[in-house]
């Protein structure tokens, strides 16, 4: 019985530390800081940031850093830039756009300024091979059970049905950035330890900041960003309480975060994706 006894006292000093380690804040992290720096000024995500951490990150630009089809160069970023080619959905060649990184430009930048080895395509990290970069587990975990898995900086590599592709970072939880039962709004309760990820991608909350701005900034015919650097969480599609049209006239899911939509990313809906831990150089 004394054995009993030991044995559920030590099982449940297991259950509390694993729980101590997984609700613990989110660590300060410069690559972190790179990433959240894309952000709009006020987002809850960027100020939830600094206030755990103690060391508050400000936005890079005021607006947030725009999506841009194709867009790689960091020097040429809020610059005017006519599209190269036409995108399969919003970008037209030969309009003019405010100039922002693409998807795989903005992983590609956060890699390269904090010491990893080179992204390349998104198509080549999802055909490579070798245990170092694979996650154990995280294939078919979901929700907390993927969270435990992961750790800042992790790579979520996705081809969509059909030919596109797109990559995105993850970078903690909402419980790990402060959030908590009495913080939130209903909806967002059960999604308090899904994984969060960042990435540049389709936001109609960018294309109504950038509308209004290049009103206000241009004489000329400039058109907005179709999306931006945003925050989503990793979870089924049917765990979003709000949907609306996006600039791409598709549907965007999501909750709301304070005023931030937070949008739902459900990767059970596209043909592949794959976790990966990119090497340092």
């Amino acid at each position: 019985m004394r054995r009993f006894s030991v044995f559920l006292a030590v099982l449940c000093m297991l259950v509390v530390l694993r729980t101590a380690a997984y609700s613990e804040e989110i660590p300060r992290s410069p690559l972190l800081e790179s990433a959240l720096s894309m952000l709009e000024k006020g987002n809850p995500i960027l100020e939830h940031y600094g206030q755990v951490t103690g060391h508050p990150v400000e936005a890079r630009f005021e607006l947030g850093c725009p999506y841009y089809w194709g867009g790689r160069s960091e020097a040429r970023l809020l610059s005017v830039m006519e599209a190269w080619k036409s995108s399969p959905g919003y970008y037209i060649e030969g309009r003019s756009y405010l100039y922002g990184y693409d998807c795989n430009g903005f992983i590609s930048w956060l890699l390269r300024r904090h010491g990893y080895q080179p992204f390349g395509t998104i198509s080549g990290a999802l055909a490579m091979t070798g245990a170092d970069v694979n996650i154990e587990g995280s294939r078919n975990a979901e929700g907390q059970d993927l969270s435990q898995r992961l750790e800042i900086g992790d790579l979520l590599a996705i081809r969509h049905n059909g030919s596109s592709y797109h990559v995105a970072m993850y970078i903690g939880t909402l419980r790990q950035y402060g959030f908590s039962e009495g913080t939130v709004s209903p909806s967002l309760v059960p999604l308090l330890d899904y994984p969060l990820i960042i990435h540049c991608t389709v936001s109609s909350d960018y294309y109504v900041r950038y509308e209004s701005y290049i009103e206000d900034a241009f004489d000329t015919i400039v058109y907005p960003p179709d999306g931006g650097v945003i925050v989503s969480v990793v979870a089924p599609r049917d765990m979003a309480s709000d949907m609306e049209i996006n600039p791409d006239n598709d549907m965007s899911f999501y909750c709301l975060l304070e005023d931030y939509r937070l949008q739902v990313y459900d990767p059970s809906l596209d043909l592949q994706t794959r976790w990966l831990r990119w090497p340092k150089a």
